[in-house]
């Protein structure tokens, strides 16, 4: 049977062993002479878990490795506490900032809440006040528009005796006895006999041909005006037309037209009327006793013009 030797133990360092104690036991094999068997090395109790003092120190290893962790269980620990308290402070700070401009904001819209109101409340009395007025500008205009149909109605009345005669031409010695001649004149080629006391009046008005203004005469009756425009369609349906050279007056041949007197606003309306009749094929288009009639036909029906809505009923209706 072979020797068992433990190996010589290292020479011990200087926080080593203290104390050695050395065993050697000699065994001897039936068959061999007896020989020292082995020395057995003694060390401290921390020491005979290392074959060599060369061998790293296990227990102290594990001592340091806990000590660091420690240290850095405990570093980690100051940084941990150090991070929350400066997150809570960062939180109550920016809490406290969000506080202030929520005050802010608060009182921003209090303010504007308070002008809002003032506003409402002005507008409420402005639109009561603008009702007010469109009331009040409605009755003035229905008012206005009665007002405007009264004095409408009192020209037209004051208008139904006169005529008018146009394209005569202005004399430069001419006076109201000169004018008074020339109607009669007219009247008589009209085959209507006129006497000096049944004209009221005869003058001339100012107009755009200041060669021929148009000459107004106002007779004592309505009958007799509406004769002489009823004579004078009559003797233009023939076979002459009334000229200043029928009157043998001087200067360039020229027709004269004798029409009844319309306030201003029946004169536009009776232009109205003729540039609508022409434009919509209307044959007739003419006034009588101070009123505008519109006749699409022989056979149609007459439509009386009293003002230019009733044009643009006719356009709608189309």
């Amino acid at each position: 049977m072979p020797l068992k030797r433990t190996p010589p133990p290292s020479p011990a360092p200087h926080t080593g062993i203290t104390q050695l104690e050395l065993n050697v036991s000699t065994t001897v094999a039936p068959d061999r002479p007896s020989c020292d068997a082995g020395i057995a090395l003694r060390l401290p109790h921390s020491e005979q878990l290392h074959g060599s003092s060369s061998e790293p120190n296990l227990n102290e290893m594990k001592t340091t490795n806990a000590t660091r962790k420690r240290k850095h269980s405990l570093y980690d620990d100051e940084m941990l506490n150090s991070f929350i308290t400066e997150m809570r402070q960062m939180f109550k700070d920016f809490r406290d900032e969000q506080d202030r401009r929520n005050e802010r904001l608060c009182a921003v819209v209090e303010d504007l809440r308070i002008s809002v109101d003032f506003l409402a409340h002005k507008y409420d009395l402005l639109k009561s006040k603008m009702d007010k007025l469109e009331t009040d500008h409605n009755a003035d205009m229905r008012y206005v528009k009665t007002l405007e149909d009264k004095i409408e109605t009192l020209e037209r009345n004051n208008r139904s005796t006169c005529l008018e005669i146009r394209n005569i031409p202005t004399s430069p010695t001419e006076t109201k006895n000169s004018l008074l001649e020339t109607f009669i004149k007219t009247s008589g080629v009209l085959s209507i006999p006129v006497q000096p006391s049944e004209i009221k009046d005869i003058f001339r008005i100012k107009t755009k041909q200041q060669a021929s203004k148009t000459i107004i005469v106002d007779l004592t009756s309505s009958i007799l005006k509406e004769k002489n425009i009823a004579m004078y369609r009559k003797y233009n349906k023939g076979s002459s037309k009334l000229t200043t050279e029928t009157l043998h007056l001087s200067g360039p041949v020229s027709p004269i037209y004798i029409s009844e007197n319309l306030s201003s606003k029946m004169k536009k309306l009776f232009y109205l009327a003729r540039e609508f009749a022409k434009t919509n094929d209307y044959k007739y288009c003419w006034v009588s006793h101070g009123k505008i009639f519109l006749r699409k036909s022989d056979n149609g029906s007459l439509i009386p013009v009293t003002d230019d809505t009733v044009l643009e009923k006719i356009n709608i209706s189309k």
